[in-house]
C-alpha cells in the first residue's frame, strides 16, 4: 500500500513563527525521506502574510510538501476554543474529501497533530473516514502535558504518541499505566540546512545594524510580549548591570516593542536592540549566529517548566555558541552541564553572575559550545522523522 503523511496544524502558516515553523519542518522530515506528506492548516486573511511561493524559502524547505489552506475568514490571530473548534470542523470536512480522490485510495494514512482537538474526530470517527482500500494511523504529538477527559481520550485512543521531551512521556505513561503505552521523544529539531550552514561569526555581525564587531554581544530569539513580563525583565536587569556587553531580544508586536522601550527609558537601559517581529524566519539564524551568548533565560510565569521545551534550544546548540538557561526538567534530553552553562531559575542576580563568568572564561565558553554543536548533530527533522516513521510502520 502507499503510505501517506497528513500532518494537521492549529496554526497560520503564512506568518512564521516558533510554532508554525515548528510544524511545517517537522512534516517535511517525512518528505525528505520519500514518504508523500500533506500538511492542512488555517488561512488567516492578513495583509503581512508571506506569499504561498515564498514558503519554502522563508521556512527553508529542502523538500517539497503539499500544502492545503482551509478557509477560515479570521483576519487577526486564532484564539480561543471557538476557533479552535472551528478549524477542527473544516480540517476534518476537508480531510474527508481529500480521501475520496483517487491518489489516495489503495493507502496507509498517517494523521499527526500537536493538537488533542484537531485530532479529535479522527480519533472517534476513523472507520467513518477511510475506505475499505484505505487504513487511518493517527498520531498526537504532545508538546505539553494535560490530565483532563479530553487529553487523556486522546493518550488512550491514538495509535502512536509521540512528545518533545521524556519529562512529558514519563507524566503521560503514568497516568494511562494500564494501556502500557509507549511514548517516542522527538525533542525539537532542526533542519539539516541549519547544521550544515556556512554562515561566520563576522558575517552574521555584518548583517544587524549598530553592532561593533568588538563588543560582546548577548542575543534572545523569541516571544517579546507585555503579558509574560519576568522573563525580559530579568534579562533588561543583567543589561543594566553589563553595559559594556549589547543585549539583542528578537521579536514583539509594535504595542510590545514601545512598552519595553519605554521600560528601558525610564530605567537608563541604554545597551538593548530591540529588532521586532522578524517576518523572514530564516534570517533569525543571522542573530543566533552572531551572539557571544545565548539567553534561554525563561521563567515558571506563561510556561510549564516541567513539560515545556523551547523550540529554540536546539537552534541554539547549532550555532556553537555557549548557552545560558535554566536547569529545568524539561530541558534535561538535551542539556548538561558539559554543554551549557546553568543559571538559577527566576534570579536576576544569577543571571547576572553567570554571564559574567561566560564572558570571563573565554575557552571554557568556547568547549561548551563545541560539545553543543556535537550533541545536536543527529536532532534534525530528517533524522527524528525516520526513527519515527519506522516506529509507525512496523509497530501497527
Amino acid at each position: 500500500m502507499k503510505e501517506i503523511v497528513i500532518y494537521l496544524s492549529p496554526y497560520d502558516l503564512l506568518r512564521p513563527r516558533t510554532n508554525q515553523v515548528s510544524d511545517v519542518r517537522f512534516a517535511e522530515g517525512f518528505s525528505q525521506n520519500g514518504i508523500e506528506t500533506h500538511i492542512i492548516a488555517p488561512f488567516v486573511f492578513r495583509k503581512d502574510n508571506i506569499s504561498k511561493q515564498d514558503l519554502p524559502a522563508i521556512y527553508g524547505l529542502q523538500a517539497d510538501i503539499n500544502v492545503h489552506y482551509l478557509n477560515t475568514n479570521y483576519t487577526s490571530d486564532i484564539n480561543g476554543y471557538k476557533a479552535i473548534i472551528k478549524i477542527t470542523f473544516l480540517a476534518y470536512k476537508y480531510l474527508k474529501k481529500l480521501l475520496k480522490k483517487p491518489e489516495f485510495q489503495n493507502s496507509t494514512i498517517y494523521i499527526i497533530s500537536r493538537s488533542a482537538v484537531i485530532l479529535q474526530p479522527f480519533l472517534l470517527l476513523k472507520k467513518r473516514i477511510a475506505n475499505k482500500s484505505q487504513k487511518i494511523i493517527t498520531t498526537y504529538w504532545a508538546h505539553d502535558f494535560k490530565s483532563n477527559l479530553l487529553y487523556k481520550r486522546t493518550y488512550l485512543k491514538s495509535d502512536h504518541l509521540l512528545a518533545t521531551n521524556s519529562s512529558i512521556a514519563e507524566d503521560i505513561q503514568t497516568l494511562i499505566k494500564p494501556s502500557k503505552r509507549n511514548v517516542s521523544i522527538t525533542l525539537n529539531p532542526i533542519t539539516k540546512k541549519q547544521l550544515i550552514s556556512p554562515i561566520t561569526k563576522s558575517e552574521a555581525r555584518n548583517k544587524i545594524d549598530g553592532l561593533s564587531k568588538e563588543q560582546k554581544l548577548i542575543v534572545y530569539t523569541g516571544k517579546l510580549g507585555i503579558e509574560y513580563d519576568l522573563e525580559i525583565k530579568h534579562i533588561l536587569d543583567a543589561a543594566k548591570a553589563i553595559p559594556y556587553a549589547k543585549f539583542l531580544l528578537t521579536g514583539g508586536k509594535p504595542e510590545a516593542l514601545l512598552y519595553w522601550k519605554n521600560y528601558c527609558n525610564e530605567l537608563n537601559i541604554q545597551n538593548v536592540i530591540f529588532t521586532g517581529y522578524v517576518h523572514d524566519y530564516s534570517q533569525i539564524i543571522y542573530y543566533q549566529k552572531a551572539a557571544d551568548i545565548l539567553l534561554s533565560y525563561y521563567t515558571k510565569q506563561g510556561h510549564n517548566t516541567k513539560h515545556n521545551l523551547p523550540n529554540k534550544l536546539c537552534e541554539y546548540m547549532v550555532t556553537g555558541n555557549p548557552i545560558i538557561t535554566p536547569n529545568y526538567p524539561a530541558t534535561r534530553d538535551l542539556l548538561n552541564s558539559n554543554n551549557c552553562f546553568f543559571a538559577e531559575p527566576e534570579n536576576s542576580l544569577s543571571l547576572i553572575k553567570t554571564i559574567k563568568d561566560v564572558m570571563e572564561n573565554e575557552e571554557k565558553a568556547r568547549l561548551i559550545g563545541k560539545q553543543a554543536y556535537k550533541d545536536v548533530q543527529d536532532i534534525t527533522f530528517g533524522k527524528v522523522t525516520n526513527r519515527i516513521f519506522n516506529k509507525l510502520k512496523y509497530s501497527i
